[in-house]
């Protein structure tokens, strides 16, 4: 299933040409995880990006499938994976939209970046004792984007997608404390 995450880009100019640079993905933190079925903290570990899809990646603004990408790997955009996570690094079109993008950026109008991504199946572990959810393995990234609302500066993170294997048991758990919550109030 298809899922999004926030995190931090920056831009500069080089030789007159519009770049984005930012971290979409940050190894061992956790973090908060705001999804309509509840709360959890989330973990990527280091190493979940090892035989990823990375081919084919496009660079959006808020997701938005109906508009021309900004960027696309591996020709105007390149992701690299690092003992911290993974970078992305874009070079925009001369364009309306590009350049509007890139000055939000510039001015810090516009400070978050999210990406779609996939988790196989046995690709993530949840606990519910700690109510923390841990990604061992992404199969695919989809797209990266450039977001109005990160969750937080370093790597903020909401879902926004299909709930996962994962969310359906986190779901089914709150449904349950409801339930005795209210046996026990009845």
């Amino acid at each position: 299933m298809k899922e999004t995450r926030i995190s931090e880009i920056r831009a500069e100019s080089q030789n007159d040409a519009l770049v984005l640079e930012g971290r979409a993905i940050v190894f061992d933190q956790a973090t908060a995880i705001n999804d309509p079925a509840g709360s959890y903290t989330e973990i990527i570990k280091r190493g979940a990006l090892d035989g990823a899809d990375l081919t084919d990646v496009r660079l959006l603004f808020n997701h938005d499938l109906n508009r021309v990408p900004l960027a696309r790997t591996p020709r105007t955009m390149s992701l690299k994976v690092d003992p911290a996570g993974m970078t992305v690094r874009a070079t925009l079109p001369n364009t309306e939209s590009a350049r509007e993008v890139y000055e939000s950026v510039k001015r810090h109008d516009l400070s978050g970046m999210s990406f779609a991504f996939k988790v196989p199946e046995g690709g993530d572990t949840y606990d519910p004792k700690t109510n923390t959810r841990t990604i061992t393995k992404i199969e695919k990234v989809y797209e990266c984007s450039v977001v109005q609302f990160p969750a937080y500066s370093q790597t903020s993170v909401e879902a926004r997608s299909v709930m996962t294997e994962s969310q359906k048991r986190l779901r089914k758990l709150q449904q349950l404390k409801e339930v005795i919550k209210m046996i026990k109030l009845g």
